[in-house]
Formats: C-alpha cells, structure tokens, sequence
C-alpha cells in the first residue's frame, strides 16, 4: 500500500473520529447551540491540522472544545445570539438592530425576575426576535416565523425558537395572513418568560429608545400603513399585548417589594 493510500485512510479515520466527537457534545444537552459546537470543533481542529501524530488529534480536539463549554456554559447561548443578530440585522437594517439591542437591554433589566436557565432563554429570544426581517431569512413574509425556522435549522432551544415565533401577538398576524398552521407548529408557552419578552419588544421604540406601551402603539400605527396586518392584528391582539406588559410590570413591581432578608 502506496504511503499516500496511508495518508488518505488516516485522514478519512481522523475524520470520522471528528464527526463521531462533534455529534456527542451536541447530544450531551449544552445549551451551546449545534451550530455553535460545529464552529468550536473546526476552530479546535484547525489548531491541531499539522501535529505530527493525527492519532491524537480527535482527543486533544475534545478536550479542548469542552474547555471552552465548561468555561462559559451558560453564557455562549445569549452571546451567539447577539452576533447572529448582529450579522443579520446591523449592516442591512441598522435601525431595526437600533431596535434589537433595546429590546435586550430591556430583557436583561427584567432578567432577574427569573431562574438562570429561564434568563438566558429570555435574553437569547430578545436578541434574535426581529431577525426574520432580514432578507435572507424571509420565507412567508411573517418575521417571527421566517426567524424561528431559521433558528430550528441552527438547532436552538426548542423553546427560544418559540418564543421568538410567537412573540408580541404573532398569532392574530398569522391569522390575517394565512400562515397559522405553519405557526401553531410553535407552542405559545404564555408564561411570566412570554410576558416578559413581548414587554421587552413593547416598551423600546424603533431606534432602540424607551417608550411606554402607550407610545409603543402610537409608534407602530404612524409608522405603518392602516392596512399592514400588523396594525390590523391590534384589534385582536392589543388587548393580549397590554396584559402582558402589565404581568410584567406587576411581577417587577411585586418583587421590588420583597422585604430585605433579616431586616
């Protein structure tokens, strides 16, 4: 057997070993997105592509990439969202990026509220929310749709794919438009989290400055046409919108509240 036959089979081994370790720290259950592992296994890989002995590479390649999930295990998720959000909104849509980082700033104000695991799923939807605007996500026109499905693909969270499909009243603009089988395939959780991310979408304006929910929907109404679904989706879901920037606003407020531990 020629030394290159060699070379090629040891390649093709390292490979699959690679594969093999890839695929095992996705199904271990970080909250690091698949997509986000692929990209730490090619980066660990890469650091290790002209060791003399390949035999080892599939080893030093899992030990470091977990590493880097055991150093920051649940921060990467909130993080990858930002620099997808980022990427998909900043150069193309720089107001509604504007938007985007108001809104989580605002999810990280109200983020204590909440569990860790919960905050990090609030804070990850914050960010990713609008990015079914951007161009090469559009699908069905419907942005929290065309977001979620995008975020299926990516592997996230079920749960972050949902709340970013079912944000701010989402299901009466389906219904205007045709699209709600395609979101019921997303479960409306209608949680205190829920709550807390339509809030975060309802009192930050276009360019990422606070307003009240009062100002909110002045906003929206000068600044789309009377026929957009959008608008027409008020008369069914503004009401739903108010309760749940005034869950929020309650649960802060009860919290506030709280006596002070033995004071």
């Amino acid at each position: 057997m020629s030394a290159t036959l060699v070379e090629v089979l040891r390649k093709t081994q390292v490979d699959a070993q690679i594969q093999r370790i890839e695929a095992r720290l996705v199904r271990e259950g970080s909250m690091v997105p698949p997509a986000v592992v692929h990209e730490w296994v090619e980066s660990a890989w890469s650091r290790f592509s002209r060791a003399r002995v390949q035999a080892f590479v599939p080893l030093l390649v899992e030990r470091t990439v977990r590493s880097w999930l055991a150093a920051c295990p649940a921060g990467r998720l909130r993080d990858w969202a930002r620099d997808t959000a980022e990427r998909m909104l900043a150069t193309e849509l720089p107001v509604r990026w504007a938007h985007t980082q108001g809104v989580a700033g605002r999810a990280e104000e109200v983020a204590w509220l909440f569990p860790a695991e919960d905050r990090e799923m609030l804070i990850a939807a914050a960010w990713l929310h609008d990015i079914g605007y951007a161009s090469q996500l559009m699908e069905t026109g419907l942005h929290q749709l065309d977001g979620a499905r995008f975020l299926t693909r990516q592997g996230l969270p079920a749960r972050v794919c949902a709340l970013v499909a079912q944000h701010s009243g989402a299901a009466a603009v389906a219904a205007l438009v045709g699209l709600s089988d395609e979101l019921a395939a997303f479960e409306d959780e209608r949680s205190p989290v829920r709550d807390a991310l339509w809030y975060s979408d309802m009192t930050i304006g276009p360019e990422g400055r606070p307003l009240s929910f009062a100002e909110r929907l002045a906003e929206l109404r000068g600044r789309r046409e009377p026929g957009d679904p959008v608008i027409l989706a008020l008369h069914y879901n503004g009401d739903e919108r108010a309760a749940a920037v005034r869950r929020t606003e309650a649960l802060l407020e009860a919290r506030t509240r709280l006596p002070i531990a033995g004071h």
